[in-house]
């Protein structure tokens, strides 16, 4: 599957769909929609998944910092 957003409205799969949309389609049809100016490719990464359960965003543990002593 493809990944793309839609830049004018277009109907796909019998849904109508509007501009700015992302759609995940075929390689052929994303091409097809492409070329013909109805949608360019999706440069946004994927959204990564959550866990499922707890909602809290986890947090990064921040590093312990080592300090150096002075030798006197």
């Amino acid at each position: 599957m493809t990944s793309i957003v839609l830049t004018h409205p277009h109907s796909h799969a019998g849904q109508a769909h509007k501009a700015g949309e992302r759609l995940d389609v075929d390689g052929r049809t994303a091409d097809w929609l492409i070329a013909n100016g109805i949608a360019r490719h999706d440069r946004q990464p994927a959204p990564v998944p959550q866990p499922e359960g707890d909602s809290a965003p986890i947090e990064a543990k921040p590093t312990p910092t080592q300090r150096k002593e002075s030798k006197s």
